[in-house]
């Protein structure tokens, strides 16, 4: 596929793009002889003849082996590290009960072995069972840990249950259909975590390892028929580290809570293999020009003839969803095989395509390709269908990129130059559950936060089928990480040969999904330290496998940045930013508390009424991303907006400050599009445990506060300010901001208004400008002028805000944003205090936390509290499943940080948006989905300057507030 890229070579330069790609064809590196020998195959071009002949839904034969199996834990062959000796000297092997005993053999009385439901976890199967503490409750995983958690001398949160430390047997008995006699059969793992062995009817199958696909088995010769057959697998202890595996790090005891997955957490099947096989449907658009996509298809035939042989491939692509009816486009391949493993490719011209798009751009339209080979004319033998959009990327580098050193990091698609707007991704569940309703609740919850792009981080998963597929749908486009970790992964530490297995096996899995844009070798692996195999082999497979796409080795690399001097450093949010600009900004943000409902889903009622958090807290620590209160303490420096004196306001405060430190960034790197920025995804949109945590949508698909600052942030029609510094202005300074409107869609915004307005602390207008009539043109970002306001008094601007406002002709808002300025009302003493807790020294062991929580919880001031009250009027309309809250500023003064509260966490409950400003007099309709029989009788609304009223409440227009259907 050399003739397939991504990037348009530029005469005379050279970037890191085109040095990897060198160095990948340069190379002989493998892991795997059998993955490189069927690489290196000759791929065959197939001419596309015209044909009328429909190509049917085909279904494999397949038995599904999922369902209830027998499972028991053992004591492992071998308990650890160090490896055993194996000749006169060191320490001996253990051998395992279960093979001494005979486990694996047929017959073996299972009587008391536990009953569970594959697929899953040995967690999940223990929770089910009443045997494990559910690990998301209070300090349930703590007490395990401290009580059984080995080995003693390891940090706490890196020791290994119970549960890790043994090997885990699985069994079940089925029976092979009669008509499968004399055919071949192959039995196939979709995912054993991590790693283990496969006994059929006795009989060892071999050793495997990786969770993301096989074992596939030829099982012909070993099952029977007329008489049960046993399949038996044995699942090794959980590994001690997750270092130089493709398996999810935070799990292990860093970031989040303690839970390292193990067990058969995908689908088994038995299949019948017919003599002639597809397989590895691929699809690239090659252009899409005058009316007409050209697509290149590729596919695999694999023969079991004894000799040559001709086939032909029918080939049907139609829109997904559309009719049988419907016209669909058909083609045939006529080939000839040899026994074995053979590739073709065939160019095909789709007349009229509709486009795949990502979010803002368009819709995403997606189209299915089905193929079917036959030997003999009307008797297909086999088929397979894949699901693509007709779309091309290109990434060019930005301005100013420097050649060698830095990726292309400008993303365009179908031809248009996008500033990404995006986040990062966890995958939703430590237990591995792959509930397609989470999958759906979040992924919309993304869409309509405006994620374009999600980063599914290189310490997860590589994302399931389901996730791909909701994202083609919803047109979120996204970036894989490999789940390689804080490397490099550098040989002999690394098992090369599962990495090239289980690459390959995950590019080919996914390399046809439209919202797949970008590949990359995993989270924060730095600069190697020796030659690099794990992650070059990574990189050479996926250009191998994927041309179409880019890989980067790692991130943050070859241009972009993560920036943890906010937070971890305790530096400033505003200088600490500015301080670090970057093409792409791959992480930042801080963390927060989930919401008060969310609380008490995993802590009992006692905690939720205790403030401040002690060191004797030992829910709060376990559902703290740190296991510690300098969590907690961390978060306070940046939202320290009044005195923190109860959960309710820490969880108030910290949703703010993680919602300020998205928008500060993102509005920063907006405001360079096209000059020097093309992109950010923030850190993080979802959470793999409950609790304390960087994610905007919690474990339990409940949105924050700072869930709807970021969707502001990043609405494809905006306008929006930047300015040097949140807090420290001074009376006589010269206040200076930047202003800023973008049209990140492919329409001519036109007619539209521009408003900014200061107010001061009694919410006076210090300063206002308005540009009217404008024309914003497709996929522009455009500075309107720089703000520069001379300051009044102190007592003028404690604090002082910034409303910015794009509207419509009609005067409706298509976006707003409030900013305020010195609304951080920190002491000397406390400032002080902050200052001798940064980067290394900042922690906080026992009496420091203590100083701290006493500190933040005797501030003297709040100032956004106290600014002059107004009063809100807000009613429901309602209608079926869809309605709109109205809500209007009734007073004189600007209604600041209207927050809408109550609304259900259902999963099919959406709220349009949140915590925005309103003028004096304006009314703003928030529409809602939510199921018609969800009581919204829990609804109040207020601002930071209203008091919160509910049913009963204030009237509008007449009609009775507080959820009411109308």
């Amino acid at each position: 596929m050399d003739d397939i890229t991504y990037y348009r070579p530029i005469v005379g330069k050279r970037y890191l793009d085109e040095l990897q790609d060198e160095a990948f064809r340069r190379s002989a590196l493998y892991g795997d002889s059998l993955t490189e020998a069927a690489i290196r195959l000759p791929v065959r071009e197939a001419l596309a003849l015209p044909s009328d002949i429909p190509v049917i839904d085909w279904k494999r034969e397949e038995l599904s082996l999922s369902g209830t199996w027998r499972m028991r834990e053992c004591e492992p062959a071998d308990p650890g590290h160090p490896a055993p000796a194996t000749g006169w000297f060191g320490r001996k092997a253990k051998d395992s009960p279960g093979l001494i005993e005979g486990w694996h053999k047929p017959g073996f009385d299972r009587g008391e072995w536990r009953e569970v439901t594959v697929p899953s976890t040995v967690q999940k199967a223990l929770t089910m069972l009443g045997e494990l503490a559910d690990p998301h409750w209070n300090a349930n995983m703590l007490d395990e840990l401290e009580e059984f958690g080995e080995p003693k001398e390891t940090p706490l949160w890196f020791r290994r249950t119970r549960a890790e430390r043994m090997d885990w047997w699985f069994a079940r008995t089925f029976e092979v259909p009669d008509g499968w006699r004399g055919r071949r059969l192959t039995l196939r793992f979709d995912g054993l975590d991590y790693s283990g062995t496969v006994y059929l009817n006795g009989q060892s199958l071999g050793h495997h390892k990786g969770m993301f696909g096989g074992p596939y088995l030829d099982v012909t010769n070993s099952l029977r028929f007329g008489e049960p057959n046993e399949l038996v697998v044995r699942i090794d202890q959980a590994p001690q580290s997750w270092n130089g595996l493709l398996k999810g790090s935070p799990s292990f005891g860093w970031h989040y809570g303690h839970l390292i997955s193990l067990g058969i957490w995908k689908d088994v099947w038995l299949r019948a293999e017919p003599d002639l096989s597809l397989s590895d449907a691929y699809v690239v658009t090659r252009s899409i020009a005058d009316g007409e996509a050209k697509l290149l298809v590729e596919y695999g035939l694999e023969s079991r003839l004894p000799a040559f042989a001709k086939a032909v491939v029918h080939g049907e692509i139609r829109l997904e969803g559309s009719e049988e009816a419907e016209p669909a486009l058909r083609f045939r391949n006529e080939v000839e095989l040899a026994s074995g493993t053979n590739k073709f490719r065939t160019d095909i011209g789709l007349p009229d395509p509709e486009l795949w798009w990502p979010i803002g751009y368009g819709d995403p339209a997606l189209y299915r390709l089905s193929l079917q080979v036959s030997l003999e004319p009307g008797r297909p033998i086999d088929g397979e269908s894949v699901v693509f959009g007709v779309r091309t990327l290109e990434m060019a580098p930005h301005p100013g990129a420097a050649e060698e050193t830095e990726y292309r990091w400008q993303f365009i698609v179908n031809g248009i130059p996008m500033f990404v707007k995006g986040a990062n991704w966890c995958w939703p569940d430590p237990m591995l559950e792959r509930e397609e309703a989470k999958y759906e609740r979040l992924l919309e919850l993304a869409r309509r936060a405006n994620v374009q792009m999600l980063r599914a981080w290189g310490g997860g998963i590589v994302e399931d089928d389901v996730f791909y597929r909701l994202c083609d749908e919803k047109g979120i486009m996204v970036y894989q990480e490999f789940p390689l970790c804080w490397g490099p992964m550098d040989a002999p530490f690394t098992d090369l040969g599962v990495i090239d297995r289980q690459v390959t096996l995950s590019v080919k899995r996914l390399r046809s999904h439209p919202s797949l844009v970008m590949w990359g070798g995993g989270n924060e692996n730095g600069p190697h330290g020796g030659a690099d195999e794990g992650l070059f082999l990574v990189g050479r497979r996926c250009r191998q496998l994927d041309p179409s796409r880019p890989f980067h080795r790692t991130d943050p690399w070859g241009g972009s940045a993560h920036n943890w001097n906010v937070y971890h450093g305790g530096e400033p949010l505003d200088a600490a930013t500015l301080a670090m600009p970057s093409v792409f900004y791959g992480e930042f943000g801080i963390p927060s508390s989930v919401n008060l409902s969310s609380c008490a889903r995993y802590l009992p009622t006692e905690d939720l009424s205790s403030w401040p958090p002690t060191e004797e807290s030992r829910g709060w620590l376990a559902h703290s991303h740190q296991f510690s209160l300098k969590d907690v303490i961390k978060v306070m420096r940046y939202g320290a907006y009044g005195p923190i004196r109860s959960l309710e306001d820490y969880i108030l405060y910290s949703q703010t400050a993680q919602g300020d430190s998205i928008r500060f960034t993102a509005d920063r790197q907006r405001s360079q599009a096209g000059v020097g920025a093309t992109g950010f995804w923030y850190y993080k949109f979802t959470d793999l445990f409950p609790g304390h945590s960087w994610a905007v949508v919690d474990f339990y698909g409940t949105p924050k506060l700072s869930y709807y600052r970021a969707m502001q942030a990043c609405r494809p029609q905006a306008a929006f300010a930047t300015a040097a510094k949140l807090n420290g202005w001074l009376e006589g300074e010269t206040f200076e901001a930047e202003l800023y409107a973008a049209n990140d869609t492919r329409e001519t915004l036109g007619n539209v208004s521009v408003t900014a307005v200061m107010y001061g602390s009694k919410l006076n207008v210090l300063w206002s400008k308005r540009y009217a009539g404008l024309e914003l043109k497709a996929n522009e970002t455009r500075g309107m002028g720089k703000i520069a306001f001379p300051l009044p008094s102190a007592a003028e601007i404690s604090p002082f805000l910034l409303a910015v406002e794009l509207r419509s002709t009609d005067g409706t808002p298509l976006s707003d944003q409030w900013y305020w300025f010195n609304a951080q009302p920190k002491n000397e003493e406390l400032l002080d205090f902050e200052k001798n807790h940064v980067h290394n020294g900042n922690e906080y062991p026992g009496e420091e936390a203590k100083k701290a929580f006493g500190l933040y919880g005797s501030l003297g001031d709040a100032p956004m509290r106290r600014l002059p009250e107004t009063r809100l009027e807000w009613s429901v309309e309602r209608e079926g499943d869809e309605g709109a809250i109205i809500v209007r500023n009734a007073g004189d003064v600007p209604a600041v940080r209207v927050t809408v509260e109550g609304f259900p966490d259902d999963w099919d409950c959406y709220l349009a948006d949140n915590d925005f400003g309103l003028r004096p007099n304006e009314a703003r309709r928030i529409p809602f989905l939510a199921r018609s029989g969800d009581s919204l009788g829990e609804l109040t609304v207020g601002a930071w300057n209203a008091p919160a009223s509910g049913g009963g409440g204030p009237r509008i227009d007449g009609e009775q507030a507080g959820g009411r259907p109308r």
